[in-house]
Formats: C-alpha cells, sequence, structure tokens
C-alpha cells in the first residue's frame, strides 16, 4: 500500500452553483482532458480557458452560458490544436 503525503495533496471543492463551475466539472470529467491541465477564469465578461500557462481560447460569457459541455470541449480542442500546432 503506498503512502499519503499531505504536503503533496490538492484539495478542491466545487458546489456546481453556476455556469462555470457546473462546466468545469464536466470538463474534468471528459477522458480528453483528464490530463490536459485545464483551466478557466472569467475576465472582463469573458471565459478564458488555458491549458496549463497558456491560454487557448476567450468565449464571451453570454454565449459560454448557452453552449453545452460538449460544444466548448470541440471548441477547447479545436483552438489548442491551432495554437500548439503554430
Amino acid at each position: 500500500m503506498g503512502a499519503f503525503d499531505l504536503d503533496q495533496s490538492i484539495s478542491i471543492e466545487f458546489h456546481g452553483q453556476d455556469n462555470i463551475e457546473r462546466k468545469m466539472l464536466g470538463l474534468w470529467g471528459d477522458e480528453r482532458f483528464k490530463t490536459a491541465n485545464l483551466g478557466m477564469m472569467l475576465m472582463n465578461e469573458n471565459v478564458v480557458i488555458s491549458m496549463g500557462d497558456r491560454d487557448i481560447t476567450e468565449i464571451p460569457f453570454k454565449i459560454f452560458e448557452q453552449l453545452s459541455v460538449k460544444e466548448i470541449a470541440e471548441i477547447i480542442i479545436q483552438r489548442a490544436k491551432q495554437k500548439f500546432n503554430q
């Protein structure tokens, strides 16, 4: 049995009370993003989506609210391919 090191653990609590949290949880549940270090941040009425330290895309919040998790995932994949293949 492996040892559990509390100094190396990360705890994140989501309540899924708003659209960004619910959609973030949905994206993290997608197999394609399990190891992608995916992040989302609301900045100046845009949702900025990043992978690691690189911003992948910005989606206006009003549009983001209307998109499904599947649609957001496809946007992320398309834009990541464009960014990383430059």
